[in-house]
């Protein structure tokens, strides 16, 4: 079995630092950290033995002896699997601790929304993978388009995978492979990996991530943590109220909520009719090639197609009166968006931000950021990842 690395408190901090901000020099670090030398050396060469940091010659050189930089293990620590799971498919990546991407693959498994045939082909796939790359599991990261709860199981799942809810994600892959395995719903996971190696997020204490696909969730994070509530449950913007007299009834089984209307399935349902009445000539050429998706909405954006953009605008409205509420309430920095529209993002992104300038106050606006996620929609393993490596020096 896979011996467990066991850091001490300033490693674990060591360690956050070069997750976030990347390699950095010694005295960078004490500055950082606001420790000694003297202090900082012992540790540093714990983890050096460890082989969970190693130092590097910088590529700069002002004329004497190059400066050296920490840098997180390589191949001779091992890997970390990132496994995310959608109704669409499952992916996989092992990814080293620098953030190198050893290997990535789409796992061969027929029905994502069965847990026990998932699971079983997860299993094998990462299993080969670990053995084609020659290296030593370190950890897991599960990324799931499902609820959380504080346990790590599957608390409420979406319509799309009813049969997940229970399932102990975390506890299978810790019982099968031995090593520490952190679960946590896709955008919670979208949210850590957004401050990753100098992203977006690296410098931010505060800010929010929000994703709009099969529904609408977003991930929290304050005073530099993920915020997970109670029960699990924070963040949850889809089942806010943005339309009371509206009759669209959301999988919740309330109306009027967010995600009623702008969810990809609904997104998707409003284009069908469009092209189905001739209203969007370019939406109706491109069903003829297949079904309609949240990229070929923005494809059909990209030819400036009125009705299409006016989807999307309206979309975006939608999406930034609910974001209005959480700035004035939590006053981020930034809120990040991710959707599968490619290509014609900015039209939603134009559309949020009008809506949020107008609906919150002036002084939580004043320097807001409102931009796209790093993290693209294909990169959901390699985020679940990233989520694992924060997940070992803050769990």
């Amino acid at each position: 079995m896979t011996e467990l690395v066991r850091l001490t408190s300033l490693q674990r901090r060591v360690v956050g630092e070069l997750l976030t901000r990347g390699p950095l020099a010694r005295a960078a670090l004490t500055e950082r950290l606001d420790v000694s030398r003297s202090r900082l050396s012992p540790e540093v060469g714990g983890l050096i033995a460890k082989k969970v940091v190693h130092e590097k010659e910088s590529m700069e050189s002002t004329g004497g002896r190059r400066a050296t930089r920490l840098v997180l293990g390589d191949a001779d620590f091992g890997v970390v699997a990132g496994v995310d799971i959608d109704v669409a498919g499952v992916s996989l990546v092992l990814m080293h601790l620098d953030g190198t991407v050893a290997t990535r693959r789409m796992v061969n498994c027929a029905a994502p929304s069965d847990p026990g045939s998932t699971l079983k082909a997860i299993d094998v796939a990462l299993k080969n993978a670990v053995a084609r790359v020659g290296s030593v599991l370190r950890l897991i990261g599960v990324s799931i388009a499902a609820d959380i709860d504080n346990v790590g199981q599957v608390s409420e799942p979406p319509p799309t995978m009813p049969a997940w809810a229970g399932v102990s994600i975390g506890g299978h892959f810790r019982g099968r492979f031995g090593v520490p395995a952190h679960v946590e719903n896709d955008v919670n996971v979208l949210a850590v990996s957004e401050r990753a190696r100098g992203g977006p997020a690296s410098g931010l204490r505060n800010y929010a991530v929000v994703k709009v696909s099969s529904g609408v969730g977003c991930g929290l994070v304050v005073n530099g943590s993920l915020v997970r509530g109670s029960d699990g449950y924070a963040g949850d913007i889809g089942h806010v109220c943005i339309d009371p007299a509206s009759d669209a009834v959301c999988a919740c089984g309330n109306t009027g909520c967010l995600e009623a209307s702008v969810s990809a399935p609904a997104l998707v349902r409003e284009a069908e009719a469009l092209a189905s009445s001739g209203t969007s000539p370019a939406l109706a050429e491109l069903r003829s090639a297949g079904p309609l998706s949240m990229q070929t909405i923005g494809q059909a954006a990209e030819l400036e197609d009125p009705s299409a953009t006016a989807l999307l605008r309206s979309a975006g409205r939608d999406v930034g009166y609910a974001i209005a509420g959480l700035v004035t309430i939590l006053n981020p920095a930034a809120v990040f968006i991710s959707t599968g529209i490619r290509g014609a993002e900015n039209v939603v992104l134009s559309a949020v931000r009008q809506r949020v300038y107008e609906h919150a106050r002036p002084a939580a606006t004043k320097g807001l950021v409102i931009g796209t996620c790093r993290t693209g929609r294909e990169d959901g393993a390699v985020g679940a990842a990233e989520f694992a490596c924060h997940a070992m020096v803050t769990c």
